[in-house]
């Protein structure tokens, strides 16, 4: 299989549906070489996926990219036992994500791999939340897998840093955030964080593991004096003690 020039346009109807209907707005184009055979009831092979540059945007009159990239690279080899694959790019702040990926076909297979992240680009936050706009700050990481492709585990460690962000919706901005993400020797990770709002400071701490249960993510979130609303409508200042869970 060969391809030059192909255009990421593509894809969108691939991509999870956005909650407001509209379609996602991808620009650039690929070059692709492959090698594939069927070995029983597996593949054997090889793949190199390449893109000088390209990015998503939410709409056409968006100022930017939410995300976008430079010399984009994809290694994949693969057997019927084995998958491994390389990645490599920049990103328009000038920052970079490496990763390694190794494991097998089955649930079960044992994973191994490593992401390594450092840029200030945070624009694809705001596929999270359409009240975030315009987050600015430095995420960098060192982030070990283990465990299976099933029920990963977690090493290293990352920090997003400097963290600031508007709520136009709610009047307010985010400032001085700061969250760590730590692993722990039994393969789940820790975080730990604050962010200031208005007087107060909003903290989080949590856990972040895929080994059992349907909520891998548990954040708990306390305050005090924290600026929740500052519209025509409603000014809040809250002391939230809340646990979310991200099932």
């Amino acid at each position: 299989v060969s391809g030059e020039g192909v255009p990421l346009a593509l894809l969108s109807p691939y991509l999870p549906e956005r909650s407001d209907g509209r379609d996602w707005l991808l620009n650039g184009d690929i070059a692709l070489d492959a090698r594939i055979r069927p070995a029983g009831n597996a593949w054997d092979g090889s793949a190199r996926l390449t893109s000088p540059q390209g990015g998503l945007r939410m709409s056409r009159r968006a100022r930017g990219d939410l995300v976008g990239y430079r010399d984009l690279q994809l290694d994949a080899d693969f057997n019927p036992q084995r998958i491994q694959a390389t990645l490599g790019t920049g990103l328009s702040d000038g920052g970079r994500i490496d990763a390694r990926l190794a494991t097998g076909w089955d649930y079960a297979a044992p994973l191994s791999g490593a992401v390594a992240i450092d840029t200030t680009e945070l624009t694809w936050l705001e596929l999270f939340s359409p009240d975030i706009i315009e987050p600015t700050g430095t995420l960098a990481g060192r982030i070990a897998l283990g465990g299976t492709r099933g029920t990963p585990t977690l090493g290293g460690q990352a920090r997003l840093s400097g963290f600031r962000t508007e709520l136009p919706a709610l009047n307010i901005e985010l400032t001085n955030g700061d969250v760590r993400m730590v692993a722990q020797p039994d393969g789940s990770a820790r975080i730990n964080g604050a962010v200031r709002s208005g007087e107060g400071v909003l903290n989080i701490d949590g856990s972040l593991d895929w080994r059992g249960g349907d909520a891998p993510l548990v954040l708990n979130v306390r305050g005090d004096n924290v600026l929740a609303s500052d519209t025509r409508d409603i000014r809040a200042v809250i002391d939230p003690d809340l646990v979310v869970r991200y099932q």
